[in-house]
């Protein structure tokens, strides 16, 4: 069997987060059991878990407030693959080209989204990293 890990971020609040934890441990196969929480800096209220799911096909069950994202580990940036493609836009005068290099700096402590008008890029830190 070939598993594949896949990285799930789920949207919580502060007062509930902890609780959100649990049903996520029901609703999946948790990777090594660890959950990254992180906190908005502009608004401590919105709380961000992310994790790695045990995933062995395209399609999967998805958890309420869930989205799939990608990290680049050395500035601990969050991101969905659509967000990045619009950064490629953004700071390449407007053309989409897989070879542009991203400056990931730029978007340290940060989760990108996509949003109204083009992305969002939410300061981030973490709250707590959780192991079970």
């Amino acid at each position: 069997m070939n598993d594949k890990r896949q990285l799930l971020c789920t949207f919580s609040s502060a007062k509930s987060y902890k609780t959100i934890i649990e049903e996520i441990k029901k609703f999946y196969n948790v990777s090594s059991g660890r959950f990254f929480v992180f906190a908005n800096v502009n608004s401590p209220e919105d709380i961000y878990i992310t994790y790695n799911i045990v995933n062995d096909s395209k399609e999967f069950p998805k958890f309420t407030n869930t989205i799939s994202i990608h990290r680049k580990k050395q500035t601990n940036t969050l991101y969905t693959l659509n967000a990045m493609n619009q950064i490629i836009k953004d700071e390449n005068n407007g053309v989409f080209d897989k070879t542009f290099s991203v400056n990931w700096h730029l978007y340290q402590n940060s989760l990108i989204i996509t949003g109204e008008p083009s992305i969002r890029i939410l300061p981030i830190k973490v709250l707590e990293i959780i192991n079970n």
